[in-house]
This record gives structure tokens, C-alpha cells and sequence, in this order.
């Protein structure tokens, strides 16, 4: 078996005034995952994630109310023999509407309602969706 690489990330849960969950996905792949991207050298994880979310999403990013959540590890989706590695965030915005740039060729709002027809990537599935669902009731 060959070796794993591991990619940095950091990743954001994104959310709306109705919580609904913002996702999106790359050109090529079939699954939706979490916004944000790759930590470049001599960058942080928050400077990267703020970058991402600029050039992805055309989002500037309120320092203010993004809230840490912590890191996850997990196997990628669309690279064989690599894990991820991201910080990840939790911010919300008073925006619906947001258009894919970049890489990205779609976005999507999940609601508790439709979360379940989407095929996730591994990173969201089991780090941001477990912490979205758990704060379903607080948030409405």
C-alpha cells in the first residue's frame, strides 16, 4: 500500500440566518464539502481560510463572528492514499445568495430537510454535520 500525504486545510462551516449549511463542490468530483482550502506556506490557518473564501466565493470574512471549532483528520475523497488535515470554523452569514468562482463549480445550501441527498465529503460527514445537527433545535 503506498504511503499517505496529508494536505492542510482550513475549512469553514458556513451557515445562514435559517441554518441552513452552505456547501460546495469542485469541478470534477461528485461531493460536496465544506468551504476553504489548502494552508499555503507562512500562512495560518484563519489567513488561509479568509484567502479561500475571497477567491472561491467572493466572501470577506468577519473575524469578528468566525468562532474556532477545532481539527479533524480524515481520508480524502478525490485523492487516493491522502488525508486531510483541517482547522475548521464556524461562521455566519447574513448573505443567501452566493455564486462559485475559482475551482468550484456549484455551491449549495443544505437544510436539515435535503442534507441527506447530497453526497459529503468524509471531512464534512463526520466533523461538520455531527456539529451542525447537534445545534439544529439551539439555532431556530
Amino acid at each position: 500500500m503506498a504511503q499517505s500525504k496529508t494536505i492542510y486545510l482550513a475549512s469553514a462551516i458556513i451557515t445562514n440566518p435559517f441554518n441552513h449549511f452552505l456547501t460546495v463542490r469542485k469541478r470534477g468530483s461528485i461531493y460536496f464539502m465544506l468551504a476553504g482550502g489548502k494552508i499555503e506556506s507562512e500562512e495560518t490557518p484563519i489567513t488561509a481560510l479568509q484567502r479561500e473564501l475571497k477567491e472561491e466565493l467572493g466572501l470577506a470574512m468577519d473575524l469578528t463572528k468566525t468562532h474556532y471549532l477545532g481539527t479533524h483528520q480524515t481520508q480524502a475523497v478525490n485523492e487516493p492514499n491522502t488525508l486531510v488535515h483541517a482547522t475548521v470554523y464556524h461562521l455566519e452569514l447574513p448573505v443567501l445568495s452566493i455564486h462559485p468562482q475559482a475551482e468550484l463549480e456549484e455551491v449549495k445550501w443544505l437544510t436539515f430537510d435535503t442534507y441527506k441527498q447530497v453526497p459529503l465529503a468524509n471531512l464534512l460527514k463526520e466533523f461538520a454535520l455531527p456539529y451542525w445537527l447537534k445545534n439544529e433545535k439551539s439555532q431556530l
